[in-house]
């Protein structure tokens, strides 16, 4: 079994015997035993893998009790919802302090190819560019990354860019003021990568990259950023934002290979 299948498969048993399996009154203990499991893993990516796997179980269950019980809805003062919802509530807490597990939203449409990783950012952010950039270079070989820096002169630059949204698996967005506030961005790239990703399993990747009230856009932050608003790459020492795009380099890897599902 490859590294992530073995961790998850570990927390599928955890949440068995442990969680399902559980008589503690207060979620707050279940997720102390939690916490002490995480000591097992030893980076950070396989605790947020855990802890991802965890979770998805735990909503799991939840729906299949709502769907039983409920007719699909949360249970209003329902007792056998209070705990669960506890304890995604302190997983959430955990999560946001962990590298970010990328997640495909839909099922990809198998009768169209998308391969391809576009960046979409405004040139007054192109230093982060360059530095993605920087990190994508060792895995060019087998990652098809495209920029606006491809266009070559002579070609029709729009599209160019219809052509490389339209094999978009994975779209990186450099979020700021001016990217949100670009006029082109909001028009012709945003909507179709959009579209891309409720119909056709594009996966959305945000990078905030300065400060900006990414929270006013509920069609982008209903997708996962890579790192928290509040903590803008700008903010980031050296380390901090290597550590961000080396990241964002392995949850790409994931989606391309197909393991964000």
């Amino acid at each position: 079994m490859e590294e992530e299948a073995i961790i998850r498969q570990e927390a599928k048993d955890f949440h068995r015997k442990t969680i399902e399996g559980s008589r503690k009154v207060e979620a707050i203990d279940d997720f102390h035993e939690l916490k002490h499991r995480l000591y097992d893993f030893y980076s950070p990516e396989s605790k947020a893998i855990f802890l991802d796997e965890i979770e998805k179980q735990i909503v799991s269950a939840l729906k299949a009790h709502r769907d039983k019980a409920h007719g699909g809805l949360p249970g209003i003062n329902c007792m056998h919802e209070r705990k669960p919802e506890k304890l995604l509530f302190y997983i959430k807490q955990e999560l946001d302090t962990l590298p970010i597990i990328a997640h495909q939203k839909n099922e990809a449409n198998p009768t169209q190819v998308r391969d391809k990783v576009f960046v979409s950012y405004s040139h007054l952010d192109k230093e982060f560019l360059t530095d993605i950039q920087r990190h994508f270079k060792p895995f060019l070989n087998k990652i098809d990354f495209w920029d606006d820096s491809k266009i070559l002169p002579g070609q029709k630059w729009k599209d160019e860019i219809k052509k490389a949204i339209d094999a978009t698996k994975v779209a990186i967005l450099l979020v700021s003021t001016d990217f949100l506030g670009s006029d082109f961005i909001a028009t012709d790239e945003l909507p179709p990568l959009l579209k891309a990703a409720e119909e056709n399993g594009a996966v959305i990747l945000m990078v905030v990259v300065k400060p900006c009230l990414f929270e006013e856009f509920p069609s982008l932050n209903q997708y996962q950023a890579m790192n928290p608003p509040s903590n803008p790459v700008i903010k980031m020492d050296y380390s901090d934002k290597e550590e961000l795009f080396v990241n964002l380099v392995r949850q790409t890897k994931r989606v391309l290979d197909g393991e964000a599902k």
